[in-house]
Formats: C-alpha cells, structure tokens, sequence
C-alpha cells in the first residue's frame, strides 16, 4: 500500500510539473507515464550496451548505428507529417529487430537453433526434387533454373495452402501480428498485414484483410504497401535459398523487416485518422475456398504457375536487357578510355555510402553496393544470381583479388547477414507491377481516391 502511494504521489508531482513548465502539453495518465519510464530505462540500457560493445569490438560497430540513424532523419526529413509521428512505434519497431538480431548475433544458443532451423528448412525443399525428376527426367539439373528452382516455389506454395487451409497460417500470422500491435501501437489490421508478409508477400498479404481494406486509412494503407515492398514470400524465399544462401541468414531477413516496414512506415506517413479495427478481435481471416486438403494443395501447386512464368519472363527480359546496358556503356566508356564502364559499375559508385553505412567494411561496400544496385534497379533474382557466384568463388578458394578487384565477400556472419538483408525485399518496379495486378479488389483505386490521386 506504502509503494501504491509513493507511485501516486510520483504522479501528482511529474504532472504538477509538467503543467507549470509546459501549460500546453496536456496531462498523462499512469500508466502513460509508466510507459514512458520503461522507454526511457530500455534506451539507456542499449546505449551503455552500445558503449561497451563498441570498447570491445572497436568504433567500427558504431557506423551502423550512426547509419540508423540517418535512415530515420531522412524519414523525419520527408515524412507527410513530421511532427505527428509516434516514438513508440519507431523505438518498439526497431527495438524488436535490435533484439532479434542480438538473439542470433551474440548468443550461441540462438545462432544454433536458426542454423538448425535453415538446415531443416534445406532439407525440406529437397523434396521437391522428387517431383522435378519424375517430370523432367535424370537431366533435370542440367538446366538449374527452371527444372530445380522454379519447382520449389510449386511445392511451397502448395504446403503454405496447406497450412493455410489447416489453420496453422492464419493462427500464427495473427500471433506475430498481435506481439507487433500491443508493443508498437499500430492497428489490427496493418500489424495483421504487416505479420503475413513474413510469410506471404506483398501479392498475398492484402488478402488477409481484404474485407477491412475500404475502411483502411491513408496511413494504413501505406503501411500495408510498405511491408509488402519490404518482403518477401516464403514460397520465393525458397528459390533464394536454392542460390547457395544460407537459410537461415534469409530467415532472418525475412523475420527483422516486419517490424521494421512498419515503423519506417507509420513515420514516413503517420496516422492522422481514427482506425476502425483496433483489436485483432475484431479482425475475422478467411481461411480460403478449398473443401478438403488435397483441394487445398492443388490450388496452392497452380497459382504458383503465374508466379513461376511471370518470374521466368522478367529474368529473361532482365538479363538482356543488362547485357544490352553493358555493351552499350561499354561503348561510351571507349570514348574516354574506360571500356570496362558498366551498369554493375556504376551501381558500385552509387550505392557504396549506403552499404558502407549499413555496416559492411569499405572493403566489401564495392561488391556489395553492386548487388543492392542491382536489386533495386532490376530484379532479386539477378542479384541473388550474382550472390551465388561469390558463394561459389568463395568456397572455390580462389584469390581474393584479381587486377586489384575484390572476388568475393569476406567470411563475416555480419556482412552475410547485411548482404541478406538487403536484398531480401521485393524490387521497387517489379513491386508496384505486382501490387498493381494482384489488388484488382479496389486495394489501390482506394489508396489513390484516399490521397485524391485522379
């Protein structure tokens, strides 16, 4: 009783306070207040953290930070409303992923439980094989791509309809979801959205709330796209793995954005409106059409076959097109004495800051910021296509230099996990295509007649 009027009086004294020095900020309740503190206490906790490591470790730890950093002043900088946004998305936001990442970087029993996690995951896919021998024949490797890769998606996406149609999805989806609303403070819906493209995609994860879209506000609808642009699909996550990446270096990837997506998003573009669906109670998923389970797994195997031959057509028009870039610039770089002038190269140049700046060393920043160029401008799977050869050099144990030209990444869990990362998101172009196609329902004409966009 004594500790319950001592916090009380702790609270008539914080806001007697506040009142006289800031008449205009209005009054907090306790448990406002209490929040705040534990705020307050987790900060000083990662910045005496962050002090200590960086005397361990070196002042090198300390340019991903400042790194951060300018990623969130550059949201502040062109946020549609800067002076609304909620520090507590942005610091639960980033904090989930701060404590992730310290859970697989810094503890030996998180490391080997994801390692375990990506080798079943491995194990798993190679199933696939089955089907693609019975189909294709023995041969069936002699052309990677199209005869093992683009297979595994057909199998993922019938075990997701699987699960999805069990239950299993759409529980756990609503679990992450419901973690990520109570912590950042964001609604049902984008935190529901936000949760299923750690599995789904930007094509699917709308889905989920397809029946709530045209009560979504401005804000929300942002956020929704947002997550979707900064995700990937369990179904494509298994062609990425197929490339030689490490599982779980992907899984991770996959798992860090959710949370991310949603605070850059909600500062980038904060809320303004009152959203109707406050609690994931008030959310009701569908659990799909299917009848049975093999309905289940039947429609899952064939809408992966718009997927697979849309992903084959943008590789081939991608790569040709890269190669047609190359000569062209090739060309031009002749005329002033530089012919191995590319796009590749000039990706190099541009984007070397930024992977600087995201923690990779200055001497693996060139390489690097080639395959986030890449990413960015044409497609993942060139990029990861491009990740692959570096794997393949680097276990090949050829020479780390060749005419003063780095040949692949140096071994670092770190600057793995950054590459990962980075390129596991969906390209910008091939996004918007997508979103555009896939949101028939009124998704975007929503979004555009709610930003009175004609």
């Amino acid at each position: 009783s004594n500790c319950g009027l001592y916090l009380v009086d702790v609270y008539l004294v914080f806001n007697s306070c506040s009142s006289l020095c800031f008449p205009s900020l209005p009054s907090l309740s306790l448990p406002d207040i209490f929040l705040r503190i534990i705020y307050m206490l987790l900060l000083v906790a990662v910045a005496c953290w962050l002090a200590l490591d960086t005397a361990q470790r070196g002042t090198r730890q300390l340019v991903s930070f400042f790194g951060l950093l300018l990623f969130i002043f550059l949201m502040l900088l062109f946020s549609k409303h800067p002076f609304r946004w909620s520090w507590r998305t942005l610091l639960c936001g980033t904090g989930l992923q701060f404590i992730f990442g310290l859970l697989i970087l810094r503890t030996t029993s998180g490391l080997s439980a994801l390692k375990w996690l990506g080798n079943q995951a491995e194990m798993f896919m190679s199933f696939a094989d089955v089907g693609s021998k019975f189909v294709f024949g023995d041969s069936y490797t002699d052309h990677l791509f199209v005869f093992r890769v683009m297979p595994i998606l057909v199998f993922l996406s019938s075990v997701i309809s699987i699960l999805y149609y069990v239950g299993f999805m759409p529980w756990l989806i609503c679990k992450i979801g419901f973690i990520m609303q109570v912590t950042m403070g964001t609604s049902a819906t984008e935190s529901m959205a936000a949760a299923g493209n750690i599995f789904l995609g930007n094509t699917d994860s709308p889905l989920l709330i397809r029946p709530y879209i045209s009560e979504l506000t401005v804000s929300e609808i942002h956020a929704v796209m947002t997550g979707g642009f900064a995700s990937i699909s369990g179904t494509i996550l298994g062609a990425f793995i197929s490339f030689g990446v490490e599982a779980s270096h992907l899984l991770t990837a996959s798992l860090m954005s959710a949370p991310a997506s949603l605070a850059i998003a909600k500062m980038f573009w904060p809320e303004k409106e009152a959203s109707i669906k406050t609690s994931h109670h008030d959310l009701k998923m569908d659990k799909g059409g299917s009848q049975n389970m093999l309905e289940a797994a039947s429609q899952g195997a064939s809408r992966a076959v718009g997927l697979v031959a849309n992903i084959i057509v943008n590789l081939i028009a991608f790569l040709a097109l890269l190669a047609f870039f190359d000569a062209v610039l090739s060309w031009l770089g002749g005329m002033f004495d530089c012919p191995q002038l590319s796009f590749s190269l000039i990706c190099s140049y541009v984007f070397m800051p930024l992977s600087f700046m995201m923690g990779v060393s200055w001497e693996d920043s060139f390489i690097v910021a080639e395959l986030i160029g890449i990413k960015t401008l044409l497609n993942e799977f060139v990029a990861y296509q491009k990740l692959s050869e570096l794997i393949k050099r680097r276990k090949a144990g050829g020479p780390e230099y060749v005419n003063h030209v780095k040949q692949y990444i140096s071994v670092s869990l770190i600057h793995i996990l950054t590459v990962s990362c980075s390129l596991c998101k969906s390209p910008v172009w091939f996004s918007l295509q997508l979103t555009v196609f896939i949101n028939e329902s009124g998704f975007v004409y929503h979004f555009c007649s709610s930003m009175q966009v004609y």
